[in-house]
This record gives structure tokens, sequence and C-alpha cells, in this order.
């Protein structure tokens, strides 16, 4: 890390650390993990960035981790709308409901259902 006019200012290994330890906190089987749970994303929720759809994923866990008596339901309550970049509606928020109680029972295996077993557990198409 360097010091630049009193601002420390990261260089690139420490960038690299900091976004592996990010990386690891949401996806503890790393980009593997992230990919699988992107894709599924997509193809729940089309026309949806995909960088978009992960970003609200992380929010809503980022709240979930911080209080292990958190529902989902309270969490997805403590974003605020103006942080959200997606179109959310409730059944969107039930599919996002289910990949978390999906991802939170997944080993290193990183067996996921596909999209069409969400849907049918949520019942039905955005």
């Amino acid at each position: 890390m360097r010091q630049i006019f009193g601002l420390y200012i990261p260089d690139k290994e420490d960038r690299k650390r900091k976004e592996e330890e990010t990386l690891y906190r949401y996806f503890p089987y790393g980009k593997e993990h992230r990919e699988k749970i992107g894709n599924l994303l997509e193809e729940l929720i089309p026309g949806e960035k995909r960088q978009d759809l992960l970003m609200y994923y992380i929010q809503i866990k980022e709240k979930m981790m911080g209080d292990s008596s958190r529902s989902f339901e309270d969490a997805i309550g403590q974003i605020k709308r103006n942080h959200i970049i997606i179109s959310v509606n409730d059944k969107v928020n039930r599919y996002y409901k289910a990949v978390i109680e999906t991802d939170a029972c997944i080993d290193e295996t990183l067996q996921l259902p596909n999209a069409d077993a969400i849907r049918e557990k949520v019942g039905g198409t955005v």
C-alpha cells in the first residue's frame, strides 16, 4: 500500500487480496460458485444484467449474514429501494429466496437445481 498526499492507495496485490476475501465471503467455493449462482439467476430473471442480479443477491446475503436470526423478508426490507438496480417484484424475491435457501445447503460439488426446478418450487415464471 502506498501513501500519496496523505491517502493510502492499495497496490495490485492488496486489491487482489481484498477481491478474493470478498468473493469467498459470499461464495465460499470461489469463482465457479459465483458463476453457477449467476447463471441460475440469469435464467430465472431474463432481461437483467448478470452483474446487477449478483449485486442484489449480495445485498440480500449481506443483510442476512449480519444477523443470523434475520429472515429473508426482513433482509429485503432493510435494503433501500434506491440501492436496488434491478426490477424487483414479489416473484423475483421468491426466486431469490429459493436460490439463497438452496445455496445455504450447497457443498463443494456445487450441485444446484436447474431454473425449472426453482420455478416449480416458487410457482411460475416472472
